[in-house]
């Protein structure tokens, strides 16, 4: 575990993996930093050190280096009072609903992470983290399950678990349009492989949009806004998408219409599978309903 210094925090390390980038490895002993990109900019920001010298990504830890952290990146984060719907809890894992428009974490005041900043401050696990630290994100439109873990082990293992595509999600989205019934898209995304899996649970009429879709999508692949940019490539772009519906006439002081609804996954402590899952959000059914009945 990491050690308070007068300059920050430092660890040496010890049975690590060969071939193992800093950029890597300290997101993991320094579970505060919260994702990997904010791991990046500390490292290009010159907050992290190994071996006593300003680190590089580039750089490889060997057993026995000294890796430090120091600067701004350790402040102690903001208590942000928002009530956030808990769907699964225990010692090592939360999953909450997460509003739409409030970021996961990053360089801000209202985010989830900062929402569940004390609530693990009486966690008896021996690598319990000072706050839940994020797994995974969804884009800050986007509502739904987001996963925290509450200790060091659970950070590690859900974090390779996601990276391995071993999370199964499922999404629900409504859509301008008429998505195909069921089918595949996998059309590239920043010159990397994307895959999304689909069905259309249900299509209505639409006076001012021809026709709008509810969809459920599971993501195989987990690219960065990757259900909306598959979608708006079938040319069925998310209602209320502000940023991909550009030009597009669309539904607007609504939100985003999607949603993370349902999380499978084997428990990083005891091994049992666990589904949390949510209903979708009822908005999505009064503007199908709507715009039924204008048609």
């Amino acid at each position: 575990m990491a050690k308070k210094t007068k300059k920050g925090w430092s660890h040496k390390v010890k049975s690590v993996s060969p071939n193992t980038r800093i950029s890597d490895y300290a997101g993991q002993i320094f579970p505060t930093l919260g994702s990997k990109s904010a791991t990046k900019k500390a490292i290009s920001a010159g907050l992290i050190y190994l071996n006593q010298r300003v680190a590089k990504t580039g750089d490889y830890v060997n057993d026995g280096d000294l890796v430090e952290i120091r600067g701004s990146s350790i402040k102690a984060v903001k208590k942000y009072d928002i009530d956030l719907p808990v769907v699964f809890e225990d010692n090592f894992l939360i999953i909450i609903n997460k509003p739409g428009g409030i970021a996961v974490n990053g360089n801000r005041f209202k985010t989830v992470e900062n929402a569940l900043a004390k609530i693990n401050l009486n966690n008896r696990e021996p690598d319990a983290l000072p706050r839940p630290v994020a797994v995974h994100r969804i884009d800050l439109p986007t509502c739904g399950l987001v996963m925290l873990a509450k200790t060091k082990t659970a950070l590690i293992k859900m974090g390779k678990a996601f990276q391995q595509n071993k999370v199964n999600k499922t999404y629900h989205a409504l859509t301008h349009g008429e998505v195909p019934q069921k089918g595949e898209i996998n059309t590239d995304i920043d010159d990397k492989k994307a895959l999304t899996k689909y069905e259309r649970i249900k299509s209505v009429p639409s006076r001012v949009f021809g026709k709008m879709s509810y969809v459920s999508m599971k993501p195989v692949t987990g690219r960065t806004h990757q259900l909306r940019k598959h979608l708006l490539s079938i040319g069925c772009p998310i209602a209320g998408d502000k940023m991909y519906a550009e030009g597009v006439k669309t539904i607007h002081g609504k939100g985003l219409f999607l949603c993370s609804c349902r999380m499978e996954f084997t428990h990083p402590v005891s091994g049992k599978r666990v589904v949390a899952e949510v209903e979708f959000p009822k908005k999505f059914q009064r503007i199908m309903g709507r715009e039924a009945d204008r048609f």
